[in-house]
């Protein structure tokens, strides 16, 4: 900050010239502008922090932070058309050998080209978010039957596991798929989270590469 003009000593208040007034008011204008730039910066600096915090930077997909807006919207449609939304948890098989033996950077770009196919397998009414580590969330409105939502799934899956080369090394990706349906098996984000979670996870104990309906066979 500029250094503020001198006064007269001693100061009464009422002994200040023209000329010295003009002087103190342009200083005070200069600080008024100086506070307005740093408001302006603070506040484009916090814009930018949320937009991180919102956007993985790995992948360019939301983060878990903002699932529940999409959520909600979605399942406020589903009720006025009385359809279905997936929420599917997808888990990336043997991950941590990719990264054991190939190293963090050949995973990181497993994990950017699988939300790529992730993406380009949905549409734009779909959502997906990298849920943390090697985890995806997808949130897909569905009207159609069960025929419909197995080929859904299906696409995903041999989406995910075509091969691809990744610093020079030939990866076979797969992975796991828990499925839960909104209203059929609740109508909060966080029970259809933790029961897709718990899909998932019982494809994985079968040996992965699978996907699984909440409290279904495995199809």
């Amino acid at each position: 900050m500029s250094e503020k003009p001198t006064l007269p000593w001693p100061y009464s208040g009422n002994s200040l010239t023209s000329q010295q007034l003009v002087c103190e008011n342009s200083w005070l204008r200069s600080q008024l502008r100086l506070a307005r730039n740093q408001i302006s910066n603070n506040q484009q600096q916090l814009g930018l922090l949320q937009q991180q915090s919102q956007l993985d930077c790995l992948t360019q997909t939301p983060t878990r932070l903002i699932l529940q807006d999409p959520a909600q919207q979605a399942f406020l449609q589903a009720g006025r058309d009385q359809s279905n939304v997936l929420v599917v948890f997808i888990d990336i098989d043997h991950f941590k050998q990719i990264n054991d033996s190939f190293g963090h950077s050949c995973g990181d770009q497993v994990l950017v080209q699988i939300a790529s196919r992730l993406r380009h397998c949905l549409r734009s009414s779909d959502t997906v978010c990298r849920y943390g580590g090697d985890e995806f969330v997808l949130l897909l409105p569905l009207k159609a039957q069960h025929d419909d939502l197995q080929a859904v799934i299906l696409k995903l899956l041999h989406a995910a596991a075509l091969p691809m080369t990744v610093n020079g090394h030939v990866i076979m990706p797969q992975v796991s798929v828990g499925v839960a349906i909104y209203p059929q098996h609740g109508v909060e984000l966080a029970s259809l989270l933790e029961k897709a979670d718990r899909a998932m996870y019982a494809v994985k104990a079968n040996g992965g590469h699978h996907y699984q309906i909440f409290a279904t066979e495995s199809a």
